[in-house]
């Protein structure tokens, strides 16, 4: 079951270095907003290449870009558009993530759509560009995923727009691609890392916690080794909250707060530095999750950033993970090459 959020959100990125100067606003987003308004959403994620954050467009216009400006942070730099935000419900959990990440992403990819995929504890959720959400709705109906009638109600009006009226309109408009010269940069870690939820009723319980491992790492003993080596997420919803992280992490938690299976899956994170192409190139994480997931029924989780793919396989899947990604990313290499960026409507 698919539901359309009502969330408006927008991406930001910054480098590790600046986590002291938004710390303010890390405060306000994840202790102080209301998370049971239905329209909150902030997703915190720190890899090898940056900070990234994909919140509300308020969130990210008036509490960390003023800071970041503030601080002359050059190497800022934000999403364009609005993002709305496909809650991606099903029976299999974690356990199909990988097959289900593969089939929604093969017809946005095929026609053209450029995404974010996010895989959580409770849910997933596609980012899609607002100006384009309707046709997105349409297309996904067309080959058999159910959707929540009434978001679509209440945010499309009932009726997506055809495939014919966005031909027209997109007809007008000048497509083009550039060919991607850079490498694709990919980093192991080393650490075991779990997808687990949130108690939301022990917030008070534990926000000191999350606001130490986000903003202060140095005061977390869990950090002791390179902080360039540290992966971490946070993603809250009305609907819920997920971590992704380390044990050292997650055992600072009390274990009533934390969510997770009896037998919850441990993962390795295969980080690719996409040098921001996933911001307007289509297709990237189907070609990354269908060679995984569909030929070589590899399960996996998966991260966008707006640097960054960030996949997450079992430690028995990680060898067989890294040869069919080195041989997948210079296919996707040459892909972006040739293919035309997303199309603008106006």
């Amino acid at each position: 079951m698919i539901t359309i959020l009502p969330s408006k959100v927008k991406l930001l990125h910054f480098p590790k270095s600046h986590l002291q100067h938004v710390t303010h606003a890390i405060v306000k987003s994840c202790l102080f907003r209301d998370i049971n308004d239905e329209q909150y959403f902030f997703s915190f994620t720190e890899n090898a290449y940056e900070v990234s954050i994909i919140a509300t467009k308020d969130i990210i216009d008036n509490d960390f870009i003023p800071l970041l400006v503030m601080s002359q942070c050059l190497e800022m730099r934000t999403s364009n558009n609005l993002y709305r935000v496909l809650q991606v419900d099903d029976e299999g959990g974690q356990d199909t993530s990988g097959k289900r990440i593969s089939d929604l992403s093969c017809p946005l990819a095929k026609s053209k759509f450029s995404i974010f995929y996010m895989s959580t504890y409770q849910t997933d959720f596609v980012l899609i560009r607002e100006q384009r959400l309707n046709r997105a709705v349409e297309l996904l109906k067309e080959h058999k995923f159910e959707f929540d009638q009434d978001s679509i109600e209440q945010f499309l009006g009932g009726s997506p727009l055809s495939l014919t009226q966005e031909n027209n309109r997109l007809s007008i408009l000048s497509e083009s691609s550039a060919v991607l010269e850079e490498d694709f940069e990919k980093s192991v870690l080393t650490d075991e890392l779990r997808c687990v939820g949130l108690n939301p009723h022990y917030r008070s319980d534990w926000s000191m916690t999350i606001l130490k491992i986000l903003s202060y790492p140095e005061l977390i003993s869990a950090s002791s080794k390179s902080e360039e080596t540290r992966f971490f997420s946070y993603t809250a919803t009305s609907d819920g909250i997920s971590l992704i992280a380390n044990q050292a992490i997650l055992n600072l938690f009390n274990q009533d707060a934390i969510f997770q299976d009896e037998e919850s899956q441990t993962y390795r994170v295969i980080q690719v530095n996409l040098a921001g192409s996933n911001l307007d190139r289509c297709g990237i994480v189907w070609s990354i999750s269908h060679p995984l997931a569909t030929e070589a029924s590899i399960n996996l989780l998966y991260l966008s950033t707006f640097m960054s793919a960030n996949v997450l396989v079992s430690s028995d899947d990680l060898g067989r993970a890294e040869k069919i990604l080195a041989e997948d990313l210079e296919n996707i290499k040459g892909m972006l090459a040739e293919i035309v960026l997303e199309p603008t409507m106006e």
